[in-house]
Formats: C-alpha cells, structure tokens, sequence
C-alpha cells in the first residue's frame, strides 16, 4: 500500500517476530531493562563520549554518556549526515552500550555503511529519568529550565564542530521513550534538524506550530499495549491541522515493535530521510 502524507496508512508488516517489548509509561516511567548481548569489537566500533550532569532531584554529579559511530571512509572535503537515536526506557543505564542495542549497531553493519554512510550519535539515559528530565551540565550555574535534551544539544554542537558533520542533514529519531523525546526535542530546537522521525511515541500538541516545517515520517503498530496508536495519531492530526505535511504508518497488527519494520533498510523510510535537506 502506498504511503500518502496527513493521511493514517495501515500497513500489513508479516512474519515479524516481536523481539521484546519496552514498557513505557509517560507519568509513572517503568523500566523494564532489556538484555544486550553487544560483540565486543562492534561496540569499540563507537567512541564513547561522556560529561557529567545534575538532575534536579539532587546535588550530586552523575554520568550523562554516548556513543558516536564514523562513516567506514571518511573522504577529504566531504560532509556527512548525522543520525541522532533516542532510545527506549529499556536501554537506559549507564553501561554506554545498552542503547546500541536496535538501530545503532544495525547502521554500523557494512551493507549500512555502503548504502547510508553518516555519523550516528547515540546517547545513554541515566536510570530513573527520562529525556525530558530536568538536569543542568555539571560546570554551569544550575538552570531549572536545562534537561537532558540540553545536553543532547551541546553534544550535537560539539561533534559538528570536530567532524566533517553536514549541518543541513542533521535528523533525530527515537523509539517508545525516545519517540516521546524526539518531539520534544524537535520542539526545543525546531531549527537544528532536516528530519524526524518519532516512532510509537506523543508529545504535547500545543507545540506542532512551532516545527510546522520540518518534514516528520511517524510510524506506530495499531495493537500498541504500551503506548497507544492515539498518541501518534493526536500528534500527527495537530501537525496537519497547523500546515505540516507529515508522513504517517500505522503498521497494521503491530504491537510496541514498530521501529524494526521502520528501520528496515528496505522499509523506505531511510531513503526518504536521507533525502531531506535544511533549506
């Protein structure tokens, strides 16, 4: 079935095996860590970066780590796009790898790299908060209106600056929790990024105006039991409501697991996202 844009597209994703849920709940965040079994030698495949933070909850500095991966060949004179990946309530932690797990370590795999060369940026979420959570950068006067998109932001400014990163092709997607993240943050800082892509995620709908520009591909399985298809489809109605021009999936039969037929390398959505440029 063709993908039409401001219009709910149903569609049929056979034979996919459900590799596990990632609960999610916007007021009470459970977590339910998933077990990763990361090769050792694809983890060295991304550098660590690392800084420390303040939640608001407490005085004491904690970890605030990531990941970043390099194109296979980096050529002389050429720019590259970046992929920002919010990940699920099951991979927060502060081991800096859980978060490989789904689409980072999948983008490091040579048939990716050939196809889709790009920097991916994946950063870690500390237990017990969630992308939202409000937290000030260690060497800063406390701020309550900082959090840890914040941080996500510095970290974005700061690899553009030492990476031959192509400032017009900068995206951001996330899954479940990092569904939820990734429109927030592209309401935090509508101007950063080409593309969106939100997956079984919501946001707040009072905040679509704001980013009305920016192409956004949302995907959400119809028989989601952790969050509910109705909070892409609120987002997305609001979005076409103020002018956008969104592309919407639902995968028909789907449960949480939407991001493995949205991530697929021949799902078309990569192709899509790839395409899309800051004007």
């Amino acid at each position: 079935m063709k993908i039409t844009k401001c219009t709910i597209v149903t569609i049929i994703f056979w034979g996919l095996v459900n590799i596990g849920l990632i609960v999610y709940m916007q007021s009470n965040d459970y977590e339910n860590p998933t077990e990763v079994n990361l090769a050792p030698e694809l983890v060295r495949r991304f550098a660590p970066l690392r800084t420390l933070v303040i939640p608001a909850d407490s005085n004491k500095p904690i970890e605030f780590q990531a990941r970043i991966l390099k194109p296979d060949r980096i050529e002389a004179r050429r720019f590259y796009p970046l992929i920002v990946l919010l990940h699920g309530a099951g991979e927060r932690g502060n081991d800096n790898q859980r978060q490989l797990k789904y689409l980072a370590q999948q983008m490091a795999q040579s048939p990716w790299q050939e196809k889709y060369p790009c920097f991916l940026l994946a950063p870690q979420c500390p237990r017990n908060m969630n992308w939202s959570s409000p937290a000030c950068a260690a060497d800063s006067p406390d701020d309550n209106d900082q959090n840890l998109l914040d941080q996500i932001h510095q970290m974005i400014l700061d690899i553009s600056r030492k990476y031959p990163i192509d400032k017009r092709r900068i995206y951001i997607t996330g899954y479940s929790m990092g569904g939820f993240g990734t429109w927030s943050m592209i309401a935090r800082y509508p101007e950063l990024f080409a593309a969106a892509v939100p997956i079984c995620g919501g946001g707040n709908t009072n905040t679509v105006s704001g980013f009305v520009h920016l192409p956004i591909w949302v995907a959400h399985g119809t028989r989601d039991e952790i969050v509910p298809v109705t909070s892409s489809r609120d987002m997305v109605d609001a979005f076409c409501k103020a002018g956008g021009n969104p592309i919407y999936q639902e995968l028909e039969g789907i449960k949480h697991d939407s991001w493995t037929p949205t991530y697929a390398i021949d799902g078309g959505m990569f192709a899509w996202l790839f395409q899309q440029r800051k004007k």
